[in-house]
């Protein structure tokens, strides 16, 4: 018997039953259910937060879901509003406002992504803009609501700023920097917002007035609203640290004054040409104007969550009463260079935000009469600081660090104050009833949960009534709760 004939049956059966499983799968991978079937969203409401109007919104994406074991065709995934919708899809890379003949494999998913541009209006209160993504299979519509809450803004492009006041009507959003010029005066009225694009900076030649309150506070955050698109932790839906820049007040600025403001998420480390500006929210400069008035005055306002420091000040003059500073990468307070400053009433809290790394050392707050330069150079000033009925607590064993060269002279006085700092303070640093490591006991300090920390005293608080009344002293708390006769330690009675 010849080779050929002893081997052409059984290789004729390998290459039938071949061709018969290739045929077959590719059957299988052409056939769909043809009735029924049942499809699922990820989630009930696709969601867009705030979107300004002229800036559009980033793509979110949720996932449809094949409940079936079969494979099934979805012969049109589409908008309710069609061609007037504002939304656009996106489905394996085509998009439009409606895709056709999209298959799903059985237990599996799919990804839909959505966008939104919403047009500007007269109108100045937010809007809700509605839409349903519709997906047929079959001849059975599943549907997914889809919202936007849309807002008029008012644009700041690389801006420079004459004597103007902002009011609540509408939120500002400044891109690529704002500059208030030498001689003239922002004035932000209560209930102002102010968003700020990326890397942005607010920064101020002239004077710079806020004029909030205990129910209308103003506000500077980030212009990216819409963090459920980034996060999926629902504590950074309220933001994270160095979303913006910050503001600035240059060397000719003086006279400044704000009540209630509200600082968050700010402290991007930025450029401004070949300039590197610190990482810092709010940023005081020298003091060159001099004439007795502190360059700042900041009462009833809150600092959180910088993404770099919180307030930061170079030989400057500032007075700060009822001021609460929190969670910040770096120092929640750095005086740098000298200076003369007042913090009266003030809670400062070094329970550090979670971008700050478990190598990196920072304090609530640093003072210090110089300037390193490096190579063991430095520049300095004369510091003058006192704090009164001031809390400076936290999670490491040292949360107050002054620092000072014999070139300058440094003051710095602590009166009573609640302290956490293990290592001795130097014996220049003059000391009058002050609580040394003891636990002011808050309502929460949870680092993972910074957007709702509560730094009110509770009951039993060491800090309860230990303060000293003083001549011109703010009667009310930072909540408008009249000051006890002594009064409590910190930012609240």
């Amino acid at each position: 018997m010849s080779l050929i004939k002893k081997y052409s049956f059984p290789l004729l059966l390998c290459i039938t039953a071949w061709l018969w499983l290739y045929n077959s799968s590719c059957i299988r991978r052409d056939n769909f259910r043809t009735n029924g079937g049942t499809i699922a969203f990820s989630q009930d409401t696709l969601l867009f937060d705030t979107v300004f109007t002229a800036m559009g919104t980033s793509t979110r994406s949720i996932k449809i879901i094949n409940k079936e074991k079969e494979r099934l065709k979805i012969e049109s995934i589409r908008l309710f509003r069609g061609s007037s919708s504002p939304y656009f899809l996106n489905v394996n890379g085509v998009s439009g406002k409606s895709v056709s003949d999209v298959s799903i494999e059985g237990n599996d998913s799919l990804y839909v992504f959505a966008s939104v541009f919403i047009d500007p209006t007269n109108t100045d209160n937010p809007f809700i803009v509605e839409d349903r993504i519709v997906a047929r299979v079959n001849g059975q519509d599943f549907t997914l609501p889809v919202l936007a809450y849309g807002q008029n803004a008012i644009y700041v492009t690389d801006s420079v700023l004459q004597t103007q006041t902002w009011t609540k009507n509408r939120p500002y959003v400044i891109i690529k920097n704002a500059l208030v010029e030498e001689g003239h005066t922002l004035t932000l009225n209560a209930g102002t917002r102010v968003y700020v694009h990326a890397d942005s900076r607010l920064f101020v030649q002239g004077t710079l007035k806020v004029n909030g309150t205990k129910n209308d506070s103003v506000v500077f955050q980030g212009d990216r609203i819409d963090r459920r698109v980034y996060f999926d932790d629902e504590d950074f839906v309220n933001g994270v640290g160095g979303e913006w820049g910050g503001i600035n007040l240059l060397k000719t600025s003086y006279n400044n004054t704000i009540n209630y403001l509200l600082l968050k998420n700010g402290g991007a480390s930025t450029m401004l040409g070949e300039n590197v500006i610190t990482d810092a929210s709010l940023q005081v400069d020298p003091d060159t104007v001099n004439n007795g008035t502190p360059k700042l005055t900041i009462t009833n306002s809150t600092i959180r969550n910088s993404g770099g420091y919180g307030l930061l000040a170079f030989a400057s003059s500032i007075k700060s009463e009822n001021n609460l500073f929190f969670a910040c990468a770096k120092e929640n307070v750095a005086l740098i260079q000298g200076g003369r400053y007042d913090f009266f009433g003030c809670t400062i809290a070094g329970f550090a935000s979670r971008i700050n790394t478990a190598t990196d050392k920072h304090y609530s707050m640093v003072a210090l009469n110089f300037l390193s330069t490096g190579n063991n150079a430095y520049i300095g000033g004369n510091l003058f600081l006192t704090l009164r009925n001031c809390i400076i607590y936290g999670n490491m064993e040292d949360e107050f660090f002054p620092n000072k060269v014999d070139d300058f002279t440094a003051q710095v006085t602590l009166d009573h104050c609640l302290i956490r700092s293990n290592a001795a303070l130097p014996s220049w640093v003059t000391q009058q009833s002050v609580l040394l490591n003891q636990d002011p006991l808050f309502e929460n300090t949870n680092a993972n949960n910074l957007h709702f920390n509560d730094y009110h005293l509770k009951t039993g608080s060491p800090a309860k009534g230990a303060g000293i009344t003083f001549s011109g002293m703010a009667g009310l708390d930072m909540d408008g709760t009249p000051r006890n006769n002594p009064p409590s330690i910190g930012c609240y009675e």
